[in-house]
């Protein structure tokens, strides 16, 4: 027996440098713990353990049986049992924002889950695990996927109750960096104050990411997303997991430049006649285009083992860009991308600028057909004026500019025996035609948006555009059609 003690005792020393070697080991009481957790983990001991399968068996039956509140709380419980084992944390964060919450048809009762979720991660398992890079990726993939993508049904009452969160503590949509950083009137400090301990966010390091690589738009769910793959980056202890970091970050990027612009517009209130509420929509931030880049060269070089599925993205990224930006009427940066993904990628496009972005016009659209091409040219149209209406002046520009560039080149192709068969509208008579109805009262724009539309085109008063419309046909019928302007 004491040769049998004495060798324990030895191996015992071996087992305990192995055991705070990976981790396993908790010698230290929790700091900033409430007394249940210090007590269950230095008191219960190994029996931990055998505590928390309990637990999960239960909480397993109690989710399959629908009593979702109960099981709630048996999950509370087994992250208190062992609060160091990640996966605990993203479990129960995952089922309460994903399984649970789509068991719920109402979609505010989903949002709620959704928040539970967050809140798990975001105020708990960071609070116990600082340094974990998982926690980090999670929690951005719920930014990113669950909130930001569309694949549940609620995704955009999840973006609006975080943008109607958010446009309380930001001025006028934007962090002003100067008064977050040194709130003086107690307004501001009370706004850093709800970002600290409600959202656990430091103005500082938003200031960072933003200088990094954006600005971004705080109100959409993509740049928190950012903002907690960053820090993970900044705080987590193990190099090997950064990969998983980095790779939000620039997937953030991708997203943030297809649709991180918010834009905003009136709409009218059926409840209240005459009232206006704020509805917004998604538009693409073509101010990061270069930050983006950076981003995946950045991981190109820091991931080589997919250094070819990276490069892949990156050259759809920079095609989507060219397309982007000279849709949106920025020629210069249009041209500077074509030239760089021809260089950086010769087998990427094949084709004059123009001819490119007409390639994508028909791809995304379909077949050119006479109708087809029609419904494109008034889609692209009725977007120009509803974007002149919203003072997104450029992109305005740009959209009626592809009209006529598409609309000549329909005529370039066709011969003159055709030109009366299958004859295009013009683009000003395309106009009018929409004219007519989105100024109409009953079936167009709000009036606000209507109000706007008409001063931001320079309108009279007393123009009637049902009128014009009646004006235009009986012309086209005694003159034939017009040429274009």
């Amino acid at each position: 027996m004491v040769i049998m003690v004495t060798c324990a005792g030895f191996m015992q020393r071996s087992m305990n440098r192995a055991r705070a070697d990976m981790g396993l080991t908790r010698l230290q009481p929790l700091e900033n713990a409430p007394p249940v957790l210090a007590f269950t983990t230095v008191a219960l001991g190994g029996f931990r353990g055998l505590i928390s399968n309990m637990l999960w068996i239960r909480a397993t039956q109690l989710q399959e049986d629908g009593k979702y509140f109960e099981m709630v709380q048996l999950a509370d419980w087994i992250t208190k049992l062992q609060p160091h084992f990640v996966t605990v944390w993203v479990h129960q964060a995952w089922n309460l924002a994903y399984n649970i919450s789509v068991k719920f048809p109402d979609h505010e009762d989903r949002w709620l889950w959704v928040q539970r979720g967050i809140e798990l991660l975001r105020d708990h398992g960071l609070k116990y695990n600082p340094q974990e890079t998982m926690i980090y990726r999670e929690l951005a993939w719920f930014f990113q996927h669950k909130m930001g993508a569309n694949l549940d049904d609620a995704n955009m009452l999840y973006k609006a109750e975080w943008a109607a969160a958010w446009d309380q503590l930001l001025m006028e949509g934007k962090p002003d960096y100067e008064v977050l950083l040194d709130p003086q009137t107690p307004e501001d400090k009370e706004r850093v104050q709800v970002m600290r301990d409600v959202y656990k966010m430091d103005p500082a390091i938003m200031q960072k990411v933003d200088e990094e690589y954006g600005p971004f738009e705080w109100r959409l769910p993509e740049s928190h997303a950012m903002y907690w793959a960053f820090l993970g980056l900044k705080v987590s202890e193990r190099e090997k997991d950064y990969i998983q970091l980095r790779r939000v970050i620039f997937q953030g990027m991708q997203m943030a430049f297809l649709r991180g612009r918010m834009i905003e517009f009136p709409v009218a209130d059926p409840s209240a006649p005459g009232e206006f509420s704020k509805a917004f929509e998604f538009g693409p931030n073509l101010d990061i285009t270069e930050k983006t880049n950076s981003a995946y060269e950045e991981m190109m070089g820091a991931d080589e083992k997919y250094l070819q599925n990276i490069g892949t993205a990156h050259k759809n990224f920079l095609r989507t860009a060219v397309y982007f930006l000279y849709t949106h009427n920025r020629m210069q940066e249009s041209e500077k991308w074509y030239d760089y993904v021809r260089e950086k990628y010769p087998d990427s496009i094949n084709s004059t600028l123009e001819e490119y972005v007409f390639a994508r016009v028909e791809e995304e659209f379909g077949s050119t057909s006479q109708d087809r091409l029609k419904g494109m040219l008034m889609g692209f149209i009725e977007r120009s004026l509803i974007d002149i209406a919203m003072g997104q002046e450029e992109k305005a520009i740009a959209g009626e500019m592809l009209a006529r560039k598409m609309r000549k080149r329909y005529y370039d192709e066709i011969n003159e025996s055709q030109v009366v068969r299958i004859k295009l509208p013009t683009v000003q008579e395309m106009k009018i035609e929409l004219l007519a109805r989105l100024l109409d009262p009953e079936e167009g724009l709000n009036e606000l948006m209507a109000n706007q539309l008409r001063t931001r085109l320079g309108l009279d008063e007393d123009y009637d555009p049902k009128k014009a419309l009646g004006e235009l046909r009986a012309t086209a019928q005694v003159e034939g059609p017009q040429p274009e302007l």
